[in-house]
């Protein structure tokens, strides 16, 4: 399990001489942690199946992984799980009494 002190690295010549061509590009630079950052959000939501994010979201409701952590790797799926749960509990605490299918 990564710390808070472990750093993620990777060989990425191209990828840094890229990176290095568009700074200069730009008159101020580029924050590349910040590309950096939000590149790897992505890439992680994008690498999470449909049932990676449930078990993230129950992970999340059990209080074994942060806010923060879901938020990132769930984003707006964060909130479309809740809403989609809330709309199934209610569904489920109708009163179905007297009702009858034909």
């Amino acid at each position: 399990m990564a710390t808070n002190n472990d750093k993620i690295q990777f060989r990425g010549e191209a990828e840094k001489e890229a990176t290095q061509v568009v700074d200069q590009m730009r008159l101020g630079g580029i924050n590349i942690s910040e590309l950096a950052r939000q590149g790897l959000r992505e890439k992680l939501r994008e690498a999470l199946s449909d049932e990676e994010k449930i078990t993230l979201h129950q992970q999340y409701k059990q209080g074994d992984i942060s806010k923060d952590v879901a938020e990132i790797l769930l984003d707006d799926g964060l909130e479309e799980i809740e809403r989609e749960r809330n709309a199934f509990e209610e569904a489920s605490e109708l009163d179905t009494t007297g009702v009858f299918q034909e």
